[in-house]
């Protein structure tokens, strides 16, 4: 866990290294659809979340950055019974899984210039996950920290050198870690791409 922390850390002081190529700040808006054993857990879509990138461009097709984003998925449940070790209790659930990706990315971009562009890109580091089931007055909370790898692809619609609109899908794959299944979603993101 540390090594990861440090080399997302590492990749923020070097964003900053190049002065000469453009950073970007892109601010999107994601919603999630769970996959694999989180879709087990809460089925339906995520509408809340936020994503914040910054990037700098590297070599003459890639930006190199850092991706922090926020997703919170909801379901309500009737009748389920939650059964944790030998204990089991009944009625109408309330769950909710929090997940927090924090990743160092790379990108490539096909070109720089006004209109349309495609990209392709791939991150790594950690996803921060709380699953809590609600039962009245009670709250059962599990929290992990998992390894995550990302890969994405998508658009941008540059309409001016400083500003343009970005849409892509990401993939959040999650290994196991702690006491959750591997919780991997997908993300349909739209968003703003501010360059200075």
């Amino acid at each position: 866990m540390k090594k990861i922390l440090i080399i997302l850390l590492v990749s923020i002081c070097g964003l900053e290294l190049s002065a000469q190529h453009a950073s970007s700040f892109i601010l999107s808006y994601p919603v999630g659809f769970p996959m694999s054993s989180m879709s087990d857990y809460v089925s339906k879509p995520a509408w809340r979340g936020v994503s914040m990138e910054f990037t700098k461009q590297g070599a003459k097709d890639w930006d190199f950055g850092i991706e922090l984003s926020y997703n919170v998925f909801y379901e309500r449940m009737d009748s389920k019974t939650y059964t944790q070790g030998t204990t089991s209790i009944s009625g109408i659930q309330y769950r909710y899984v929090n997940a927090v990706p924090m990743l160092a990315e790379a990108k490539w971009i096909k070109t720089r210039t006004l209109g349309f562009s495609p990209y392709v890109g791939a991150g790594i580091g950690v996803l921060y996950v709380s699953q809590s089931t609600d039962f009245g007055l009670y709250r059962i909370t599990n929290d992990a920290w998992q390894f995550l790898l990302r890969p994405e692809a998508g658009a941008i619609y540059k309409i001016s050198p400083d500003f343009g609109l970005l849409a892509g899908v990401k993939y959040n794959a999650a290994f196991k870690g702690g006491d959750l299944d591997a919780q991997s979603y997908l993300t349909a993101n739209v968003g703003l791409i501010f360059t200075y």
